[in-house]
């Protein structure tokens, strides 16, 4: 009985439904603006399992492009789109990186980031970059659905 029940419970037992689980998860693609032109080389945003990537979100449409708040603003407004595209929202968003083309814009992407991220915010990581289309800044984010 012993011999039994341990190879009843071991190893692959209890772990058949977790592999099982992994099995059925598929990649699928999403995109809030499926008729961009140019249609860029990547995916706006990537799901799979109960995740979701969302593509790195430039400000170079900004209202204003040398603005850092407006462009902040433009960016995050870019990845609530794609995150509602995607049936998620900022508020199920794990984690974002952010690409400032001057990390002296450091404290003024802060204060518009903690207005949108005000009850719990996600892990984040800021670094200086060079950002193509003169951007001032990048955006992405990884969120459950």
């Amino acid at each position: 009985m012993t011999r039994r029940w341990f190879a009843a419970f071991s190893g692959a037992a209890l772990f058949a439904p977790m592999a099982h689980a992994a099995v059925k998860a598929t990649k699928k693609i999403f995109a809030a603006n499926p008729n961009a032109t140019p249609k860029p080389p990547y995916s706006p945003a990537v799901g799979y399992g109960g995740l979701l990537f969302v593509s790195g979100k430039a400000s170079y449409s900004a209202p204003d492009p040398k603005d850092i708040r407006s462009c902040v603003t433009y960016a995050l407004d870019q990845v609530e789109a794609e995150l509602k595209n995607a049936g998620s929202s900022m508020e199920k968003v794990l984690k974002v990186q952010v690409f400032l083309r001057d990390i002296n814009d450091y404290a003024a992407m802060n204060e518009i980031f903690a207005a949108r991220f005000a009850k719990e915010p996600p892990a984040r990581t800021t670094v200086a970059a060079i950002i193509p289309r003169d951007s001032l800044v990048e955006i992405d984010a990884v969120a459950y659905v």
